[in-house]
């Protein structure tokens, strides 16, 4: 998804300065496996094709994103070390943004103050919907932009030649994706949300929130409010917290005083919730924790 939105250098040094998702070697490792394998499940089996040089420009990448779910090495960089064109790095960048695996912002060029180097957000990464909403990027504008470009591009092809049609059990991965993309275009009901999603959740939400999706993204909330807070007790032992925060979040929608948008707010609160429970842990430890650096949660 390519979007035209240029960073001011107060932006840029924000998120430069922004505080690693990762902590050791081993975890940066992880994470980063995790982002390529997202790649390489859209590339299927094309992937073990690609030249050597084009899977570690994409595995370096990924590398670079891990620590806090951006990373901005140029094309022309990519290209002169592991040998391949600038073209062709720019190409598998552009796949990369059409199949929803990132999003691509720039910096401002000092010189002219354009359109300067690009910086690659990663969707797969825990941090996109932080950037999302920090840099306040409109993606379902984009989107639609993106779906007429692509439909207009199918019809003008199909003047060409006739489209055959194939069964879906035949088809290969990546054309799969297309194939479920095109053709799941309604909202999934809240009978689809994913297992791990805790019921006592999804029963407080399903009244307000029936599709799957909005469920889905709540509790993506959570589980970065609860990353960010450090809490000692496991997730699951903090459901009711974040239940109770979702219903402050209700009721303060009902009394009109949300100035952005309900996720949003919802993250904020359910944050504080949990940064008052990490207090009262730092409280129960003892002394030797009363130092806890609250505005870190």
């Amino acid at each position: 998804m390519p979007i035209t939105r240029m960073l001011t250098a107060e932006e840029f040094d924000y998120m430069k300065n922004y505080q690693s998702y990762i902590e050791g070697r081993s975890q940066h490792q992880s994470v980063k496996r995790k982002l390529l394998k997202e790649i390489i499940n859209l590339y299927g089996e094309k992937f073990y094709r690609l030249h050597e040089g084009t899977r570690k420009a994409l595995d370096r990448l990924c590398w670079f994103a891990a620590e806090k779910g951006f990373c901005f090495p140029g094309s022309t960089y990519l290209g002169k070390t592991y040998e391949k064109s600038k073209g062709t790095i720019d190409r598998h960048l552009k796949e990369l943004r059409k199949q929803g695996q990132i999003v691509t912002v720039y910096r401002r060029c000092p010189r002219n103050n354009g359109k300067g180097n690009p910086v690659h957000l990663f969707v797969n990464h825990p941090y996109f919907n932080h950037w999302v909403r920090y840099l306040q990027l409109d993606l379902e504008s984009d989107v639609e932009a993106d779906v007429k470009t692509e439909n207009a591009e199918i019809t003008w092809e199909s003047k060409r030649k006739e489209t055959k049609k194939r069964s879906t059990y035949n088809l290969s991965l990546k054309d799969l994706d297309k194939y479920l993309r095109n053709k799941v275009n309604i909202q999934l009901s809240s009978d689809y949300v994913p297992s791990y999603i805790p019921t006592s959740f999804k029963n407080a939400v399903r009244p307000f929130f029936s599709c799957a999706d909005d469920i889905y993204e709540l509790w993506g909330k959570v589980q970065l409010a609860y990353k960010f807070s450090h809490l000692e007790k496991p997730l699951e032992d903090v459901i009711l917290l974040s239940v109770q925060a979702f219903k402050e979040t209700v009721f303060a929608y009902k009394r009109k005083r949300i100035k952005t948008n309900f996720a949003a707010y919802f993250f904020g609160t359910v944050r504080g919730i949990f940064v008052i429970e990490r207090r009262k842990e730092v409280q129960r430890n003892g002394d030797s924790k009363l130092f806890y650096n609250f505005l870190d949660s």
